[in-house]
């Protein structure tokens, strides 16, 4: 855990550095991923629920490949909009499916990332 501390140090430093994507490139293979997670720092009206399109891409991938990713958001202000669309928007499959999936399976405030740690830890834990 202290080298993935270091590395998100050093990604918080240099917002637009790859070390922890170039961390992780090569290590992780698709059936080992568990979640994704996106970091929404802008409430522009152009950008607002962009996120919701990422999660609903990701929970489409992941259920064609017959595999169960969570999506996590993580962001920067959380307005009470924010907080009922992430908790309550369906994926688009789902209502095809006549199915229950949900697009975010939990949101974080941005002054919590550390809380995030743990995901990424568990994504790297055997290398």
């Amino acid at each position: 855990m202290p080298r993935i501390n270091s590395l998100l140090q050093q990604q918080a430093i240099n917002p637009d550095s790859l070390v922890l994507y170039n961390f992780l490139k090569g290590k992780l293979h698709i059936e080992e991923v568990k979640a994704a997670v996106s970091l929404k720092t802008s409430n522009r009206p152009d950008r607002r629920y962009q996120p919701l399109f990422e999660a609903a891409m990701i929970k489409a991938i992941a259920y064609v490949l017959q595999q169960n990713w969570k999506y996590y958001m993580v962001v920067s202000e959380l307005t009470p909009a924010d907080r009922r669309i992430f908790s309550t928007a369906i994926a688009p499959h789902s209502v095809a499916l006549e199915q229950t999936f949900h697009l975010v399976d939990g949101t974080y405030p941005y002054t919590r990332k550390a809380d995030l740690v743990p995901l990424v830890a568990a994504a790297i834990e055997h290398y």
